[in-house]
């Protein structure tokens, strides 16, 4: 049986990239039903570059809302049974949809497939270092119900987006695939995910020394801090203890035995970046979380006057 399939592109200033993707989707053997880019409010060209490629419906926010919106913009205005989604920074194989079309075809109970990313920018030692310890696949196996699915590239079945409800708007940057499998395991029954690394899309990032630091940073921390919560100090220094003590512990002997010894120096800059990172945090936390105490004061002595 043949399903109908949609997939949204969520993008933010994403103009070096989003041709590449759009133009990828389209050279599809397996050709989407429709495509749909969600651009979040971007202040650069991308708007414009997305507009230029025929058939493809754009969707524009205003602002930028985050990319956990994005994606519920993205599914709401899907009409596919399938809805795929690939990441504006992600070039497509041709056979990535076939393949993970046929996958969710040939096996109704299966509730959503993703495939690998693939890393294609490692000129410089920020982007190596990011394809060996920020990897967004699980190997070259097929693995059955993993942890979660990579959001880069993805592939449910609408039914188990709606019963999982919304992806969580205050996630902006990061997690959002994790929170999304989260509730498709607790909510859906018997859900069923499944890793195909012979399906891949080609990642296009590039990054400097400083755009990886912060990347890893929420890579590692953003879900615990996208909320204003009580937090004491001494949680946050364990935290960032733990952030820098993988980088010695792990990945840097992994780069002495590979003989990638180059990646020390993203090793000290991480590290010398890290805990001022994590303090700048802690402190808007604390300011965020008296500003709203601030508010439910003030909402309260409004309440009893009246």
């Amino acid at each position: 049986m043949s399903l109908k399939i949609s997939v949204y592109v969520p993008c933010y200033n994403a103009e070096r990239t989003i041709g590449a993707c759009l133009a990828s989707l389209i050279a599809q053997r397996r050709k989407p039903d429709e495509i749909l880019v969600v651009d979040d409010g971007s202040t650069d060209l991308t708007l414009t570059v997305a507009k230029r490629y025929p058939g493809v419906k754009v969707i524009h926010h205003a602002v930028n809302k985050g990319l956990a919106t994005a994606r519920n913009t993205g599914v709401q205005y899907s009409k596919g049974d399938l809805i795929g989604s690939i990441d504006s920074d992600c070039a497509a194989d041709p056979h990535w949809l076939r393949i993970l079309a046929e996958e969710m075809e040939r096996n109704p109970e299966l509730t959503g497939v993703a495939g690998a990313v693939n890393e294609t920018e490692r000129s410089t030692i920020a982007d190596r270092w990011r394809t060996y310890h920020m990897r967004q696949h699980y190997g070259r196996g097929v693995v059955e119900n993993p942890r979660f699915l990579f959001g880069a590239n993805t592939l449910f079945r609408r039914s188990a987006l709606e019963a999982a409800g919304p992806y969580p708007a205050h996630l902006r940057t990061n997690g959002e695939d994790f929170e999304i499998c989260k509730k498709i395991y607790a909510k859906v029954p018997d859900a069923r995910l499944r890793y195909l690394p012979g399906a891949f899309v080609h990642h296009l990032r590039r990054d400097t020394l400083k755009s990886i630091a912060h990347a890893y940073w929420r890579y590692q921390t953003y879900v615990s801090w996208s909320r204003p919560h009580l937090r004491s100090i001494r949680r946050t220094l364990r935290q960032t203890a733990f952030c820098v003590n993988l980088i010695w512990r792990h990945y840097l002997p992994w780069d002495f035995r590979n003989k990638q010894r180059d990646l020390t120096w993203a090793a000290i800059y991480i590290t010398a970046v890290l805990p001022w990172l994590q303090l700048r945090q802690h402190l808007k936390n604390r300011a965020d979380l008296k500003r709203i105490r601030k508010k439910i004061e003030a909402a309260k002595t409004t309440a009893s006057g009246n």
